[in-house]
């Protein structure tokens, strides 16, 4: 979900998928941005830009924080570069970034995405195709109204490595699109997409590559998955009909009881993450148009539904650091109206 190819980790967003939409064509909205402090001070404050051009990055998005919330990771175009790589990037006690410490962790070749640390906080965990560069690179989701596009490498594949970068280790070898993984909160078990079965399904594996399950067997694309603070259900977006219009899914663990949490219509809903509480996500909507995505809060036992940014421009991706106190997000609200990332202090509402 980024921005030049605002890719959802559907690269999640390296261009794609998992990560939005690509080439956009923005909307002019005259409210003023007084009007929209003041919507979003209800939720967020000190909103304050972690990345830009000025690192000697490009287009960036798609950041996790660390168990500690010192670092963050994300996915960014290199100088010169038309693919994602990985890059982590310290912060202060403030939760300001330390700008000489922005590091690229992914290895050179192939197109990165989907970064996310260890629980244990000494290493990090990323899909590549940097072992298979040759391969196709196809668009798997295209439209021309919402210009979002995610691509899905066919020689995608998960991989660990230190925190720092080195020692990358390949925990996926099926030919295909293994990407979008993301740790139980006990550092056990990965839960990520393949469509090693001829479909992007849900998978969950043993976090040293061994013992793969299949979590999910339904047409169209499943993706984006994130285990609950409890480690005892899975978040995940899907495109169940078909039709390019995502919508949001919770499962147990072990298969059972999935149930649809958004209904299907023309308004794309994406990129769930869990707050900490684990009755609550947080996501990303075109419910104000497809060329102005935001962030919104969703109670998944209640339904109850809030927006959490505002803004004329796109603002998606959003997470939570563990305790939930900082919301972490990409937006295109920075001086130079390019994809960047942004952190703000974070309130929960009531009822939620």
């Amino acid at each position: 979900m980024r921005m030049r190819d605002l890719t959802v980790c559907i690269l999640c967003v390296a261009a794609a998928a998992g990560c939005g939409p690509s080439g956009y064509e923005l909307l002019v909205d005259a409210t003023p941005e007084a009007q929209w402090d003041d919507a979003e001070s209800k939720i967020l404050t000190n909103v304050r830009q972690l990345t830009d051009e000025k690192m000697n990055i490009g287009d960036s998005g798609e950041a996790y924080f660390s168990p500690d919330g010192r670092r963050i990771i994300f996915q960014s175009y290199p100088p010169g570069e038309s693919e994602y790589q990985m890059y982590t990037l310290e912060l202060t006690e403030q939760f300001t970034a330390k700008r000489d410490t922005i590091r690229r962790v992914s290895p050179p070749g192939g197109a990165c995405t989907c970064g996310f640390f260890r629980p244990d906080g000494v290493g990090i965990l990323y899909a590549s195709s940097y072992l298979n560069p040759s391969l196709p690179n196809p668009n798997f989701y295209h439209r021309t109204g919402s210009n979002y596009t995610w691509n899905m490498p066919g020689g995608m594949d998960i991989l660990t490595a230190d925190l720092n970068g080195d020692n990358p280790r390949q925990l996926t070898t099926t030919v295909g699109y293994d990407a979008e993984g993301s740790y139980s909160h006990d550092g056990k078990q990965i839960v990520f997409t393949s469509d090693r079965g001829g479909n992007p399904d849900l998978y969950v594996m043993n976090a040293d590559g061994s013992g793969v399950r299949q979590l999910t067997n339904k047409p169209g694309y499943d993706g984006g998955p994130f285990f609950s603070p409890d480690g005892k259900r899975v978040i995940f977006r899907a495109d169940r009909l078909q039709d390019d219009h995502l919508q949001l899914f919770v499962i147990n663990a072990d298969g059972s009881g999935e149930r649809q949490l958004t209904a299907h219509s023309t308004v794309v809903n994406w990129a769930p993450f869990w707050h900490p509480n684990g009755q609550s996500i947080v996501f990303t909507t075109s419910l104000h148009g497809h060329r102005n995505y935001e962030a919104y809060l969703l109670n998944i036992e209640t339904g109850r539904q809030q927006r959490v940014t505002h803004r004329a421009r796109f603002d998606g991706l959003p997470v939570f650091n563990a305790d939930g106190s900082k919301m972490m997000w990409t937006s295109q609200r920075g001086p130079s109206g390019r994809s960047q990332v942004f952190v703000a202090d974070f309130k929960l509402p009531e009822g939620f």
